[in-house]
């Protein structure tokens, strides 16, 4: 404690006395929630695949197969987001780690975007 002193640093308060003093997306509940809540929704994205696939595609529902699947792919890519928004702004209080997850996800889930508009799910 001395030597912080002498070299004219500062000392970081704890990350929880930080992370209460910010706004909602700084502390580090929220990034995890939202983290664990894109990761549940991406798993019920893979489970929705089969109404895209092969076999969804020449259904006569197939339109509302679509709807379905984008507008929940769509949350999971909303959730993603606001996970990886919320991790880079504790980032910058804190000082945390890099965030592996949060971005994973949202990659995942705009290539799951990117296969659907290209038609690559449906082959």
């Amino acid at each position: 404690m001395g030597q912080a002193k002498q070299k004219g640093e500062k000392r970081r308060p704890p990350p929880e006395a930080v992370a209460m003093e910010t706004d909602l997306f700084s502390r580090p509940a929220t990034g995890n929630y939202l983290t664990i809540a894109a990761a549940i929704v991406l798993q019920f994205v893979i489970i929705l695949l089969p109404l895209v696939g092969p076999a969804g595609s020449i259904a006569p529902h197939a339109q509302k197969n679509f709807v379905a699947f984008l507008s929940v792919l769509l949350l999971a890519i909303a959730l993603s987001a606001l996970a990886v928004y919320s991790k880079f702004r504790r980032r910058q209080v804190d000082g945390s780690p890099m965030p592996l997850w949060s971005p994973a996800l949202l990659v995942v889930s705009l290539f799951i975007l990117f296969a659907l508009f290209a038609g690559l799910l449906s082959i």
